[in-house]
C-alpha cells in the first residue's frame, strides 16, 4: 500500500500548555501541521504501475522497517531500554534526527526514553504542537509546505519539522507521544516530514500502546498471582489465574475440616505471650502444610483453630477421603509438635477435628485488593458444631454421615451417637474414622462400643454401663466414658416406668451435644 497526503489542515493554536521542558526558542506562531489521513482514507498503491518504483521505498527498507518494529514488539514494555528502543526507531528507522517518548501526567510531560543523532543536542519541545495533540489524538506533522520551516532562525536553535503521535491506553485515553523532529538545516538536508514518515511513527505510537497495555495486563496478573498464593496453594493459584470465574460464587458440593487446638485458653493462661505466639504458629503451620499437602484450601483461621475445604476451587472426586487423610495426618504429627513443648505445658496438645460434607456457596468473599475464598452456608455452620463435638465426646475426630457416605475403602468408620448438636434443628449421625491398617488394632474395641451403643439405644442402661466400663478401663479410645456417665446421668433422672417405656420404644434416643 502507499499512501498519497490531502493538502495540509492548518491548525492555529494560540494556548500553550506548561510543560516541565523547554519550548522552540524561534517559533513566534503556530506552524501549519497536517493530521494524518486514516488508512483507508488514502489511495490504494499498485506495484504494478510503471511509477511504482519512484513512489515508493525499496523492499531493502521495507524489510528493515518490519524487522525493526518486530524487534520493539518483542521488547519487554517493563524494561529501561523500551521507550529508548522506541525513540531509536524514530530516529534510525524513520530519518529523523531526534526522537522523544513522552509520558503524559496530569498536564506535564516527562521524558520516559530519547534517541537522538544530533551530537550535545538539547531537548526542545513545541508546546503549541502538543497542545493540538491534547485536544485531537490523531498523527500531527509539519510537511515541507510549512512555511515555518523556510523562516530564518533568529536564535541559537535552527528550525525543526516536528511529528507527533499519540500513545493511547486500552480506554483509548491519550497518555504519552512520541514527538520527533528533524533539523532542516543540519547534515540531514531533508525538509519537513514526509507522509510515510508520519505513518511509520504512527505505527511506532501503536506500538508503544500495545507495549504498556501489555505491561499493564503483565503488572495486574503478578498482582493477582501474589494475593492468589496468599490463599492457595501454587496449583490452585495458578488455575485461579487462567479460571478467574472460578472466583465467582457458586454452588458447590464440599467437605469442610474445623481443627481446633483443645485446652488452649487454660495453656495461654500458663505461658508467657511470646510462648503462646510460637506455639500457635508451631501448631497453625503444622496443620497448614497438612491441608495443602492433601489438596486443601484453608479458608481461614480463627484463634486457636483452622478451617480448610476440599473439592473447590478445584474440582476433587475423592474430597471426603482427603480431608479425612488429612485429620488422620493432622493428630498423628501432632504429637512431635507436643514433644517440643512438653517442658513447658506439663501435657500434650490436643486436637479436636470436625468433618462435614455438604452443598455451600463458595467464592471470594472478600474485595479484589484482599482475597478471601471460602464457603458460606449451614454447611459451614454443621461443621463447626460437629468440632465442638469431639471435645464432649472425647474423641478427636469426628464426621457426620454426609461425609461417610463418601469415604473411599483407604478408612473404615464407627458410629459414636445420634446427637443433638447445639444450634441445629436436625439430628445427626456422628461417626469417627480410622485407617484400614489399624483395624486389626482397634477392631475389638469398636465391636464392643457398638454392642454397648445398642444396648444404650434400646434403653438397657445397666447393660450398657457394664460393656462401657470395660472399654474404660481397657483404654480402648472410643467414646466409652462420654457414653458411660450420658447413661449414668440417665439412670439418676429417675425414670418412671412409662418414661423408660417410651426410651425403649423409640430405638433411638438422641444425645444432646453440649456447647463449649
Amino acid at each position: 500500500m502507499w499512501f498519497r497526503q490531502s493538502p495540509p489542515v492548518q491548525k492555529f493554536l494560540t494556548n500553550s500548555t506548561a510543560a516541565p521542558m523547554t519550548s522552540l526558542a524561534d517559533q513566534r506562531s503556530a506552524p501549519n501541521l497536517a493530521p494524518l489521513l486514516p488508512a483507508d482514507q488514502v489511495d490504494f498503491f499498485d506495484p504494478n504501475s510503471p511509477d511504482a518504483e519512484n513512489l515508493g521505498p525499496c523492499s531493502e527498507t521495507i524489510t528493515r522497517w518490519l524487522s525493526e518494529l518486530g524487534r520493539l514488539h518483542r521488547a519487554a514494555a517493563g524494561s529501561a531500554e523500551f521507550f529508548a528502543d522506541a525513540a531509536r526507531f524514530a530516529v534510525e528507522v524513520v530519518g529523523l534526527d531526534s526522537a522523544y517518548v513522552l509520558s503524559r501526567c496530569d498536564d506535564l510531560w516527562l521524558i520516559a526514553g530519547s534517541h537522538s543523532r544530533l551530537a550535545d543536542s538539547q531537548p526542545r519541545f513545541d508546546d503549541q504542537i502538543l497542545t493540538t495533540l491534547q485536544k485531537q489524538c490523531v498523527t500531527w506533522y509539519q510537511p515541507a509546505t510549512d512555511r515555518h520551516l523556510s523562516d530564518e532562525s533568529n536564535g541559537s536553535d535552527p528550525p525543526q519539522a516536528v511529528v507527533v503521535a499519540p500513545v493511547l491506553n486500552q480506554q483509548g485515553e491519550l497518555v504519552a507521544a512520541i514527538y520527533g523532529a528533524r533539523d532542516t538545516r543540519g547534515k540531514n538536508r531533508r525538509r519537513g516530514v514526509r507522509p510515510l514518515e508520519a505513518r511509520l511513527v504512527q505505527l511506532l505510537a501503536d506500538s508503544v500502546s500495545v507495549g504498556i497495555a501489555r505491561l499493564e495486563q503483565e503488572t495486574e496478573a503478578a498482582r493477582t498471582r501474589v494475593l492468589l498464593e496468599q490463599a492457595f496453594s501454587p496449583t490452585v493459584a495458578e488455575h485461579l489465574q487462567q479460571h478467574p470465574d472460578a472466583l465467582v460464587g457458586q454452588l458447590r458440593d464440599v467437605t469442610l475440616l474445623f481443627a481446633d487446638l483443645q485446652g488452649y485458653t487454660t495453656l495461654a493462661e500458663s505461658l508467657p505471650p511470646a510462648d503462646c505466639y510460637d506455639l500457635l504458629g508451631n501448631v497453625m503451620e503444622l496443620l497448614t502444610q497438612v491441608v495443602v499437602g492433601k489438596g486443601g484450601v484453608v479458608v481461614d483461621y480463627y484463634g486457636d483453630g483452622l478451617l480448610a475445604l476440599w473439592n473447590a476451587p478445584l474440582e476433587q472426586t475423592d474430597h471426603a477421603t482427603l480431608a479425612c487423610a488429612a485429620a488422620v495426618e493432622m493428630l498423628d504429627s501432632l504429637p512431635a509438635v507436643s514433644d517440643k513443648w512438653q517442658n513447658r505445658l506439663g501435657e500434650p496438645l490436643r486436637l479436636g477435628v470436625g468433618i462435614h460434607t455438604g452443598p455451600a456457596l463458595v467464592g471470594n468473599a472478600g474485595t479484589r485488593s484482599r482475597i478471601k475464598y471460602g464457603p458460606r452456608g449451614n454447611t459451614v455452620n454443621v461443621a463447626n458444631r460437629v468440632q465442638a463435638a469431639s471435645k464432649q465426646l472425647e474423641v478427636p475426630l469426628v464426621l457426620t454421615a454426609a461425609t461417610r457416605a463418601k469415604l473411599s475403602s483407604e478408612f473404615f468408620t464407627l458410629r459414636l451417637c445420634t446427637a443433638k448438636l447445639p444450634g441445629l434443628e436436625q439430628k445427626l449421625d456422628l461417626f469417627t474414622a480410622y485407617p484400614a491398617s489399624d483395624t486389626t488394632r482397634v477392631k475389638s474395641h469398636l465391636e464392643r462400643y457398638a454392642q454397648a451403643l445398642a444396648l444404650f439405644e434400646s434403653g438397657d442402661l445397666t447393660a450398657a454401663e457394664s460393656v462401657l466400663e470395660e472399654l474404660i478401663q481397657a483404654g480402648s479410645g472410643t467414646p466409652a466414658s462420654f457414653l458411660a456417665h450420658h447413661a449414668a446421668e440417665t439412670q439418676k433422672a429417675g425414670l418412671g416406668r412409662r418414661a423408660i417405656d417410651q426410651f425403649i420404644a423409640s430405638r433411638e434416643p438422641v444425645i444432646e451435644v453440649l456447647g463449649n
